[in-house]
């Protein structure tokens, strides 16, 4: 017992010294604090913390009148507004820069105090795996620019530890899930987490997060529509078309000959129908195994929430478009949530496929350092063998994290109700209901 608490205590802690180096490195020389963070795939900015910089901008912009969606000289790129109208009026976030470095070192700190709720290695060979997920390029590189993804992060955290209580509990974590949403609105697809309510419970949930996300829309509709243009397009970022149509281009940039054939023009739709194809099947295959239905089952509680969490998140982005790197500190979740599935499975074949799922994460959080040392500016058979292997890789990620949610659902007590009502899937059982009402 006192071995594991040290273990939990051992990765904040190793956050914590990183903190203290980079602090000092920059204190003493910015020049090379810049080199060192670029070196391991974290593109920095000459200083820390200017996305968080950027907030105060817009505010301070929007307060004195101009209209932060078409011009914003207060911020020192001149970015145009592109967050939710809610943090335009959040007055009391503070617009003086000087404010930048403490607000960013507190959100580092929240940070890593809220990693006691989520990392709990029980031994050496997990405490490895969340070391290389917290401090992997991905997350470091969340935190160099105190991205507002890294509140998501905690505030979805809270949303998991109050998530697995009472009813009582349980409501205001669906207010934070909503709050997290109505500040970043990608966060709005975790909602199906209350997927585990009784019925009755889900629609009256439903309904009121429904009202107030169609109320938020038509409020701020006309801001809403400057923020959709005001989107810059996420260039080295995870998603879906990225292997069908990056794919077809970089072959191109090899092998210019290709585009006189008028399939090719053809071929990134064709790719993508076929990766949904194979993602359709390996989730079927994955939800019906009843090996992986009876490890998720006993998965405790919290760990299972968080790793719902961060499937619905991380499926969500993957599917939606092209997501920037910082957002894979979700991927944090995933972590916590398959370590601690793996390590109550008891068939090895289940236990392989969850090592194997943990494996791909921690590489796919690591990715930006391979790729800097590849240097994919200068792309050739080498870097485009292994862009295509990481491709991959997301893919099959993905179609483990869509048959978690898959798992989730058909086992919730909805679904069962809802069976129950109308005789479907009779040799299937459910999780009972205390256990899901609390998953």
């Amino acid at each position: 017992m006192r071995q594991k608490k040290m273990l939990r205590c051992l990765v904040p802690l190793l956050g914590l010294a990183l903190l203290a180096i980079f602090a000092a490195l920059y204190t003493v020389d910015p020049k090379a604090y810049y080199r060192v963070l670029n070196s391991i795939g974290v593109p920095a900015f000459t200083y820390p913390f200017i996305d968080w910089e950027a907030m105060g901008a817009d505010i301070k912009c929007w307060s004195a009148g101009i209209n932060v969606y078409v011009t914003n000289p207060c911020d020192v790129l001149n970015r145009l507004h592109d967050y939710s109208p809610l943090f335009l009026r959040l007055v009391f976030i503070s617009t003086d820069r000087s404010w930048t470095m403490p607000s960013g070192l507190g959100f580092v700190l929240a940070f890593l105090i809220s990693l006691f709720w989520l990392v709990k290695p029980e031994n050496w060979r997990e405490l490895i795996i969340f070391a290389l997920a917290c401090t992997s390029p991905m997350a470091i590189y969340a935190l160099e620019r105190g991205n507002v993804d890294v509140i998501i992060f905690i505030m979805l955290i809270v949303a998991g530890v109050l998530s697995t209580g009472p009813l009582a509990s349980r409501i205001p974590s669906y207010a934070v899930i909503l709050l997290a949403g109505l500040l970043k609105f990608y966060p709005l697809v975790v909602l199906s987490v209350a997927l585990r309510e009784r019925p009755r419970t889900f629609v009256a949930i439903a309904a009121t997060a429904g009202l107030i996300i169609i109320g938020f829309f038509y409020r701020f509709r006309e801001e809403l529509a400057a923020v959709w243009k005001n989107i810059p397009p996420a260039i080295f970022g995870f998603g879906s078309a990225n292997l069908p149509f990056d794919g077809p281009l970089r072959a191109l940039r090899l092998f210019p000959w290709l585009e006189q054939f008028a399939w090719f023009r053809a071929l990134p739709y064709a790719i993508l129908t076929v990766l949904l194809i194979i993602t359709a099947v390996q989730v079927i295959h994955l939800a019906l195994n009843g090996n992986l239905v009876s490890a998720f089952a006993k998965t405790p509680q919290r760990d299972a929430m968080f790793l719902v969490i961060g499937a619905a998140l991380i499926a969500g982005c993957f599917f939606a478009g092209r997501s920037e790197q910082y957002r894979g500190v979700h991927l944090i979740l995933i972590v916590a949530g398959l370590v601690a599935m793996r390590r109550v499975a008891d068939n090895p074949a289940t236990r392989v496929t969850l090592t194997q799922a943990v494996m791909i994460v921690a590489f796919l959080m690591w990715e930006p350092f391979f790729s800097h040392v590849l240097h994919p500016e200068q792309p050739g058979l080498a870097y485009g063998f292994y862009w295509m292997i990481r491709e991959v890789l997301w893919w099959r990620l993905a179609a483990l994290l869509l048959a978690m949610l898959a798992i989730f659902s058909v086992k919730s007590q909805l679904f069962a109700a809802i069976q129950q009502r109308h005789g479907l899937f009779r040799g299937n059982k459910s999780i009972p209901g205390d256990k899901i009402a609390q998953l």
